[in-house]
């Protein structure tokens, strides 16, 4: 059977094209972006892609390709949020050439995607969740919120990493709301112990939920929303919160990969932040561990013995390490080269390094090399 991978130029889709690359599933995969080369088109597990710039573009060639289905639909899975809001707003056409993640209403999980609306349904089913508001930043509100707060874009899918803030003051805001003319959530700013993020599979609306285990951030990146982390098994301290977790995406309908971000409080309390409606861009964590959910989507998907797959798989504790990331943390002395290498030599896997599949690697760090050297150059110049 036919798999579509879609997503952008990122270690997002570079992981599920490996998950399922390990497992002899050679995907077909549309890649958004505008990158002439995009570096994961190198992946060796890939049977065939496409370029494209647009969402539109990727529709399109969604449509065009089921000619040569032949009446067997293809799995697809998204790995980018606009592109999941893509096939969640053309669902009842495409479901009728592809095995689609998402909800039978079509819309659904866009409207889902709105912070404000995941927050409410949070609430709903028992999790904790930071007071919030959502703000036109042209708007003169008066956000009863205490101070510090964290701004985030209403919807992810419309704003960037780059929007997201945090705010310590009136004129701070002010400062803000000058730079940016968008719809924005105005949250509470957690006194955190830790992030976590509990990544799994939904199956069947929902009744069927996968999560084997939580990956911790032990340090943040402030270039994506990734970072240097640890997974392992979960034990009793997370039993409410995952509970919680399969009443939410009951509540939701969905079916398909996603991930929840979670604040530890230091006041001992788990606070929900964010559900993703797509793969998430460090669940390549899981497939290390032992447990592969792209596979294990595509089993689901095409009638498969997924059980079997389940029942066979172990979660390991692993350390996951996004190096590109970590090696802009040294560049900007945020990060010391000495953790680094004794972090590199505790790490089960690389976002971007496989030894399996060393082109993508070599590809961004030649791409790293050379903007760096322009850089350079300019400041010279």
């Amino acid at each position: 059977m036919n798999v579509f991978v879609i997503g952008g130029c990122h270690h997002n889709a570079l992981g599920v094209i490996r998950s399922l690359g390990e497992k002899g599933i050679r995907p077909s995969v549309v890649i958004q972006s505008d990158e002439k080369k995009p570096y994961i088109r190198l992946c060796r597990y890939i049977s065939r892609y496409w370029i494209v710039a647009s969402e539109q573009e990727v529709l399109a060639i969604l449509k065009s390709e089921a000619v040569h289905f032949h009446g067997e639909k293809a799995v697809l899975i998204a790995c980018a949020d606009n592109l999941s809001s893509l096939v969640d707003m053309n669902h009842d056409e495409l479901r009728q050439w592809y095995s689609l993640p998402g909800t039978d209403e079509q819309g659904l999980v866009s409207r889902l995607m709105n912070k404000e609306v995941m927050s409410q349904l949070a609430r709903k089913v028992g999790f904790f969740v930071p007071l919030s508001i959502a703000v036109n930043t042209g708007d003169d509100v008066d956000i009863s919120i205490p101070m510090p707060w964290i701004i985030k874009p209403l919807v992810s899918k419309d704003g960037k990493k780059t929007d997201i803030e945090r705010i310590f003051s009136e004129r701070g805001w002010s400062e803000y709301c000058k730079g940016h003319d968008s719809l924005v959530q105005v949250q509470q700013l957690i006194d955190k112990e830790y992030e976590y993020q509990l990544i799994g599979l939904s199956l069947d609306g929902g009744e069927e939920v996968i999560i084997p285990g939580v990956s911790h951030v032990l340090r943040p990146s402030e270039t994506t929303n990734t970072g240097f982390l640890h997974y392992e098994p979960l034990d009793n301290q997370y039993r409410e919160v995952l509970e919680t977790s399969r009443k939410f995406l009951k509540a939701t309908s969905y079916s398909g990969l996603f991930s929840i971000e979670f604040l530890r409080g230091k006041n001992g309390k788990d606070y929900f932040m964010e559900i993703n409606f797509r793969n998430d861009g460090n669940a390549i964590c899981v497939t290390a561990s032992g447990y592969n959910l792209p596979y294990i989507w595509y089993l689901y998907k095409i009638g498969g013995d997924y059980r079997k797959e389940i029942e066979s798989s172990l979660v390991e504790p692993v350390y996951v390490m996004p190096e590109f990331a970590d090696i802009s943390l040294i560049v900007h002395h945020k990060l010391g080269l000495k953790t680094w290498l004794k972090d590199v030599r505790r790490t089960d896997r690389f976002m971007e390094y496989d030894r399996r599949d060393k082109a993508p690697f070599w590809q961004i760090l030649k791409e790293t090399i050379l903007r760096g050297i322009k850089k350079a150059a300019h400041k010279i110049i």
